[in-house]
């Protein structure tokens, strides 16, 4: 049922309870709408809203089709976040776009991903079956020229339950957030970041959580993703307060527990827990920069070759996105960074049907370009939606910066750090 029938005010102050956001401070700079890799237009929406016209803002296709890549956030000179602004004004709306169920799978996206990865690989054949894709255009809304990512049989739990631990975890424990993508598709990213931080002399232990809950958020499902949030919130909370670091290596994930945990929970009994948690959490990169600057991190690498980087959206938002290129650069590789706001996928956005074009223009500004001109060069990402788009447009194999960063160790790493891993 759509709220739109309340009056302005209330609407107006529904928006800012949930978003956290004060749309009046926006002075209309419209550096949010240059900067946005769709041509959207959040800075129309946000000047509907400070006018009080949230009709107007609901019917504009910014708010149908944000991708939430939050290429506005980062660039917004006042500290606003569009992009929880156009998610808040969903809400309010009920605005549900597309097959009613696509939204809803992608949502769910880690029950689905569990399914296929018990049932592979009929699940994978399935998925690939001549005419899968025109059935997942027609009944799903998928483009028919995607394709869902293959789900691992052997799962990154299942090798971790049976690993025999490396390295002599002087440091203490770390809480590894193992992610949907690690688990069921990319085990091998787990696995890397695993025995990178075994090797630098941390003590590994897996997270007892749930998905943390973004493709929630990013369909538009927000009280499942407080459900989510509140269940993780709880199960970390006791190990964060202790001092142990959340590390995880998907940087839409890792920020959902960062950075969106503490909105979605504000105002609840759980807002301070949320809050030390979120301080926890840190990405795999961000963990492991600092501690080969000082020529402390305990590996030795011997990385060789030209690297061709592209950080992921939300990293470049909240995070740290030259973290992945210093490290690669003190691994011994040669690293490039694409300068591109996003890949153009943006989580499920890329898949959409009637999004596929849009998406397949943004990978064709910077980013694919940059790979065809360097076929000699590794190409490294930190976000699944990265690896996927342009695996799909330039046939390249792409490596997550744990990969990389785990090839380019030493065959003895149990030497002292040598030159290349602590240049600072």
């Amino acid at each position: 049922m759509s709220l739109l029938t309340l009056p302005q005010d209330d609407l107006m102050a529904r928006i800012a309870g949930i978003s956290g956001q004060n749309v009046d401070a926006c002075y209309q700079c419209g550096r949010c709408t240059a900067a946005c890799p769709f041509s959207f237009s959040p800075q129309r929406v946000i000047r509907h809203l400070q006018l009080g016209q949230v009709d107007r803002a609901v019917s504009l296709e910014t708010v149908r089709s944000c991708a939430s890549c939050f290429a506005c956030t980062a660039v917004c000179p006042k500290g606003i976040d569009p992009a929880r602004i156009i998610r808040a004004l969903r809400e309010v709306s009920s605005e549900r776009h597309g097959p009613p169920w696509r939204g809803w799978l992608f949502a769910n996206n880690d029950r689905l991903a569990r399914m296929g990865s018990r049932l592979a690989p009929v699940s994978n054949w399935m998925l690939r079956a001549p005419g899968a894709g025109l059935a997942e255009q027609f009944g799903l809304g998928i483009h028919r020229k995607r394709r869902v990512p293959r789900f691992a049989r052997s799962t990154f739990p299942a090798w971790f339950r049976g690993r025999t631990p490396i390295g002599d975890g002087r440091r203490g424990a770390v809480l590894l957030f193992h992610d949907t993508f690690m688990d069921y598709n990319h085990p091998e990213t787990g696995i890397a970041a695993t025995e990178l931080l075994e090797l630098a002399g941390f003590r590994v232990e897996l997270t007892d959580t749930v998905c943390c809950g973004r493709p929630m958020i990013s369909k538009g499902f927000l009280d499942s993703a407080r459900e989510h949030a509140r269940s993780n919130v709880e199960r970390l909370h006791r190990r964060a307060a202790e001092g142990l670091p959340v590390v995880g290596c998907e940087p839409s994930c890792l920020l959902a527990l960062r950075s969106e945990y503490p909105e979605l929970l504000r105002g609840t009994d759980l807002a301070e827990k949320a809050a030390t948690v979120a301080r926890r959490c840190v990405l795999l990169d961000e963990l492991l920069l600092p501690l080969a600057r000082r020529g402390d991190l305990g590996i030795r690498f011997e990385g060789r070759g030209p690297v061709l980087f592209h950080a992921h959206c939300q990293q470049k938002a909240f995070g740290s996105p030259g973290a992945g290129l210093a490290l690669l650069g003190l691994a011994g590789y040669d690293p490039e960074a694409v300068d591109t706001a996003c890949c153009g996928m943006a989580g499920a956005f890329g898949y959409e049907r009637e999004h596929f074009g849009l998406s397949r223009a943004q990978g064709e500004r910077e980013l694919f370009p940059a790979v065809r001109a360097h076929p000699e060069a590794r190409v490294v990402v930190t976000g699944m939606s990265c690896r996927h788009q342009i695996q799909d447009f330039t046939g390249r194999r792409v490596q997550h910066l744990a990969e990389a960063l785990r090839d380019a160790v030493a065959e003895d790493p149990g030497q002292d750090q040598g030159p290349a891993a602590g240049r600072p």
